[in-house]
């Protein structure tokens, strides 16, 4: 995730603002979801990981059989350039546990195209994968393109309204026209809550303004763009993890928390440290693969009980 990537985060308030009144709102309706945090990474077939979350030698063809022993979900981004055929998400579904979770990305000839009318073949295609992905489908996102603005909302709505509501979906959107005070337009709100869609929570240093904590749907997806190498990361992370517990406990569904690192080298590092900082708070829903091997903190922050 380029969006909002930045070299330097001295200067920057990175800090996470406090829930905004309708978000206090939407936690209070009496949710009874399975209050799941997926945390994963953006990635799973990355070389520059051999030699530490990959043992030395691996090879690619098992990166993710490696990568679902360690991580619950995974920010699936190949759909976004070209769909995957039913034969090899079979092949992805054999790799992983019964808990584990793809995201796929909306293809980008339908996301970045929307303005000037939907491409129903290719939604349907897309949505015939979903199908594919069995009890291993998460949640889909649909990032829009940078210059999607308010005044392409109809297109938008036609989009919605042809979703099928059988796949929960997230939708990124990127245009400054959408936010206000870190919260997405009462509008906009109003349309996807209407349409039960959830929007992407984006936390990247160079774009505080969709830092939004507008939550329209009982399932979300976060991403976040760390700063690496740099002791925000941590204390960004951290913040995230108190919210994300606190929101789960208001009886959310599923909450996919996906890192982003500018060095891909240093993602599966952000991973963990979340999935340590949700030990730490002892969150009851925190989903990870069931033959994850433990270590010793791991184990005295979690009673040795594994989802």
């Amino acid at each position: 995730m380029h969006f909002g990537r930045v070299q330097d985060d001295k200067n920057l308030d990175l800090s996470l603002v406090e829930d905004r009144p309708r978000t206090r709102g939407f936690l209070g309706l009496g949710h009874q979801g399975r209050r799941l945090i997926y945390p994963g990474a953006s990635i799973w077939a990355d070389k520059d990981w051999v030699g530490t979350l990959y043992p030395s030698g691996t090879r690619s063809a098992d990166y993710l059989r490696i990568y679902a022993e360690h991580y619950a979900s995974v920010e699936s981004n190949g759909s976004f350039y070209h769909l995957p055929s039913s034969q090899q998400i079979r092949h992805w579904r054999s790799q992983v546990g019964a808990e584990f979770r793809f995201c796929p990305k909306v293809p980008k000839e339908v996301s970045h195209t929307l303005a000037s009318g939907l491409n129903r073949p290719l939604l349907q295609a897309y949505l015939d994968c979903c199908e594919e992905f069995g009890e291993h489908y998460g949640m889909s996102f649909l990032q829009l393109p940078d210059g999607f603005g308010p005044e392409m909302g109809r297109s938008l709505e036609v989009l919605l309204a042809a979703w099928s509501s059988e796949w929960p979906l997230a939708i990124e959107f990127r245009h400054p026209g959408w936010f206000k005070d870190h919260m997405l337009l009462d509008p906009l709100i109003n349309l996807l809550y209407r349409y039960k869609v959830s929007a992407v929570i984006t936390d990247t240093p160079g774009r505080r303004d969709v830092l939004h904590l507008s939550l329209t749907a009982p399932s979300l997806i976060v991403r976040f763009q760390g700063c690496f190498p740099s002791p925000k990361d941590d204390r960004r992370l951290s913040a995230w993890a108190d919210r994300l517990h606190e929101w789960a406990q208001s009886g959310l569904d599923a909450l996919y928390f996906f890192v982003h690192q500018e060095r891909h080298a240093a993602i599966p590092a952000g991973v963990d440290y979340m999935v340590r900082a949700l030990l730490e708070r002892q969150a009851p829903g925190l989903m990870l693969p069931a033959r994850r091997e433990q270590t010793s903190d791991e184990e005295a922050s979690h009673d040795g009980l594994w989802i």
